[in-house]
């Protein structure tokens, strides 16, 4: 948030300065100081647009959603909960939770000054069958009764399984809309109930699993703010998690998930400069999918591919230093 408010006062600066040099005349009955540039009095007009672009761009950067830094072409971990898809089984199921932001597509519209439309209660309705409305409402695009579900979801939960699921649920929904900070809140609250399971549990995979994928979360709505420390601190300790997951289960799943922290913790640490860190932690993720692609290639070799690429972009900029 702090980066964004330097950027928004930034950008008026520049887009002011801009003005004051392209056509020096009152804005809104305020007139600006008259600028002298001297030696460069002949290149004002260039002066002028440039620093006007700049502080469009300024403005245009505090004002629209931040994706993660590291580059393009990151491998996407399946979502904890697809709506697009038939409902995934639960801890209490003995599935893991898989890691990674949930796909909603396309994006919602930006909301309105309309009041926020009433989700109806309906008879009986169980926190399942509320989580199944909301993959329906996502899938038929009804983006406004959606996100009145999602917020309505952690007070319906009634123990701290389903207070996790509800409150990653909406830190997905709202990440997916760019509500960074809405997203952010319902993360930490879900870290807390995550933390809660395994602290109950300590060596249960599926638990583990469930903290690790929400400390994802955490690290994604951190990096989307430009809170790389705290992008840094989640991620690690995720893959902590996902190293001690691996080494229990030997699964193409569990090494997959691996694979996919340390890329995740490679690009936040090549966001804050730590380029040969990065590329350290790409080269074992690189490994591991070397090795699940001479399993499976049809299943792995679309992630290889692109681990490859991150990996040689990453390689390109350390020598080109």
């Amino acid at each position: 948030m702090a980066a964004r408010i330097l950027s928004l006062l930034a950008g008026i600066l520049f887009a002011g300065v801009g003005w004051a040099l392209i056509a020096p005349g009152a804005i809104g009955g305020v007139e600006p100081p008259t600028i002298q540039l001297g030696m460069f009095e002949g290149h004002r007009s260039f002066i002028g647009w440039g620093a006007a672009a700049l502080g469009i761009v300024g403005l245009l950067s505090s004002v629209l959603p931040r994706g993660g830094g590291g580059g393009g072409g990151k491998r996407q971990a399946a979502p904890p909960v697809d709506f697009d898809a038939e409902p995934e089984p639960s801890a209490a199921d003995g599935e893991p939770v898989s890691e990674g932001p949930t796909a909603f597509a396309p994006q919602a519209p930006p909301p309105t000054a309309s009041p926020p439309p009433r989700v109806e209660a309906v008879a009986d309705e169980t926190f399942a069958d509320l989580r199944d409305r909301l993959r329906t409402l996502v899938r038929e695009e009804q983006w406004p009764t959606a996100a009145a579900l999602a917020r309505r979801l952690p007070t319906s939960a009634t123990n701290d399984e389903e207070r996790l699921l509800a409150a990653r649920d909406l830190g997905d929904f709202a990440r997916s809309q760019g509500a960074g900070d809405e997203a952010a809140e319902a993360y930490e609250l879900a870290l807390a109930s995550a933390r809660g399971l395994a602290a109950q549990a300590p060596t249960d995979p599926v638990r583990l699993a469930m903290l690790a994928g929400v400390l994802t979360g955490v690290g994604d709505a951190a990096q989307d703010e430009g809170r790389l420390e705290g992008a840094v601190e989640a991620y690690e300790e995720a893959l902590e998690i996902r190293r001690q997951l691996a080494r229990d289960d030997s699964s193409a799943e569990a090494r997959r998930a691996l694979s996919l922290a340390l890329e995740r913790l490679g690009d936040a640490r090549e966001d804050r400069g730590h380029r040969v860190r990065a590329l350290d932690l790409y080269r074992e993720s690189f490994d591991i999918a070397g090795k699940l692609a001479a399993i499976d290639p049809q299943k792995y070799g679309e992630d290889l591919q692109v681990t490859r690429r991150r990996l040689g972009e990453l390689e390109a900029k350390l020598a080109a230093v």
